[in-house]
C-alpha cells in the first residue's frame, strides 16, 4: 500500500520508511504538512502517517485539510505525536485523525495500527466498489422501468414524464411540439394467421423503422397495444404531418406479407396533432386526445393513411 510519511525529524521520518518498507509497503516522504499535501494531490495515497509538531504547516492542519477535501475520498490518518494528555489527544483526533502513536514510535504498534489502517481501507474500497456497482445497477433498472423490452423503446411511463417536460418547456419559452399516434392496421388478424410470435417481430420491425425516421430529440413510446406515439420538440402541425406520412410509407414499402389486409401487405395509419402556444394554451392531454382522433379518422376512413387534428 502507498503510505505518506510526514515529519520534519529527519532520523524518525527514514526509521518509519524503512520499517514500513520492510513490511511491503510504498513509502512517500514529507518534510512538512504543506509538502504532505501537494504528494496527495498527485499521488492516489490513503493512508497518511503524519507528525503533531511541523513548520510551515503542522499535522493538525494537514488532518483538516484532508478532511474539508471533497476530491481525495476516504484517507486514514494516523497522528505521531510526543503529546500524552488526555485532552492533546483528543484535540488531534477531532481534528481528523483516526488513530495515533507515541513518539518514538514503537515498531509493534506501528505493526499493529498499519496492519488495522490498511484492513480499514480495504473494506472502504470494498463498499464504494459495491455502492458503485449498485448505483450502476440502479441506473439499469431504472432505464428498464421505463422501457418496454419488446419494441425497446420507451414505456407509458416514460412517455408521462417525458411529454410533461415538453409540454412545460413548450409553453414556458412559446415553443411548438408535435405528436404522431400510430397503429399498426388489422394486427389481431395478423397474429391470428402468422401467431403471435410473429406479431412480436412485427412489433419489433415497426419500432425500430419508425426509431430511424427520428431525430435525436425526437422520443418514441410504446402506448398500450401495438400503439406508438413520437413526441416531436419544435415541430408544427405541418411539420408532423410530413413525418408522419413519412413513416407510414417506410413501413409500406418494407412489403411485407399481411393476408389480413386488403392490400396483402403490411400498413399502419397514423394520427397527428400538435400544439401551438398561440393558438391555444390547452393541456398535452388534450393534444394527445386529438392525435387520438385523428387516428382513429385514419382508421375509419380506410387505413394506411395519415390524418391530422388541427385545433380551433
Amino acid at each position: 500500500m502507498k503510505i505518506l510519511v510526514a515529519d520534519d525529524d529527519l532520523i524518525s521520518r527514514k526509521l518509519l520508511k524503512n520499517t514500513l518498507e520492510k513490511w511491503g509497503h510504498e513509502v512517500f516522504q514529507a518534510e512538512n504538512g504543506e509538502e504532505a499535501w501537494k504528494l496527495l494531490q498527485t499521488n492516489d495515497i490513503k493512508f497518511v502517517i503524519v507528525d503533531w509538531l511541523m513548520p510551515v504547516m503542522d499535522g493538525l492542519a494537514l488532518c483538516r485539510k484532508i478532511r474539508s477535501s471533497g476530491s481525495l475520498g476516504y484517507v486514514y490518518i494516523i497522528l505521531l505525536t510526543g503529546k500524552d494528555k488526555k485532552e492533546d489527544l483528543i484535540e488531534g483526533l477531532d481534528a481528523g485523525a483516526d488513530d495515533y502513536i507515541a513518539k518514538p514510535f514503537d515498531r509493534d504498534e506501528l505493526r499493529v495500527k498499519s496492519r488495522a489502517a490498511v484492513r480499514i481501507l480495504a473494506l472502504e474500497k470494498e463498499l464504494i466498489e459495491k455502492n458503485e456497482n449498485l448505483s450502476v445497477l440502479n441506473d439499469k433498472l431504472e432505464k428498464l422501468a421505463k422501457m418496454d423490452t419488446l419494441m425497446e423503446i420507451g414505456n407509458r411511463r416514460s412517455f408521462y414524464e417525458t411529454i410533461e417536460k415538453v409540454h412545460y418547456r413548450a409553453w414556458k419559452y412559446s415553443q411548438v411540439y408535435g405528436i404522431i399516434m400510430c397503429d399498426i392496421d388489422n394486427f389481431k388478424a395478423y397474429n391470428d394467421i402468422y401467431g403471435h410470435l410473429a406479431g412480436d417481430n412485427i412489433l419489433k420491425t415497426v419500432a425500430d423503422n419508425t426509431k430511424l425516421m427520428l431525430l435525436k430529440s425526437e422520443d418514441l413510446f410504446r402506448y398500450g397495444g401495438e400503439e406508438i406515439v413520437a413526441i416531436l420538440p419544435e415541430q408544427d402541425l405541418n411539420e408532423t404531418v410530413l413525418l408522419a406520412e413519412r413513416i407510414r410509407k417506410r413501413i409500406e414499402s418494407l412489403a411485407i406479407d399481411h393476408k389480413g389486409n386488403n392490400s396483402g401487405m403490411l400498413t399502419i395509419s397514423c394520427g397527428a396533432s400538435a400544439y401551438d402556444p398561440k393558438k391555444t394554451n390547452r393541456k398535452w392531454e388534450i393534444i394527445l386526445d386529438f392525435a387520438d382522433k385523428a387516428l382513429y379518422s385514419a382508421k375509419n376512413s380506410g387505413k394506411n393513411k395519415t390524418c391530422r387534428y388541427e385545433d380551433s
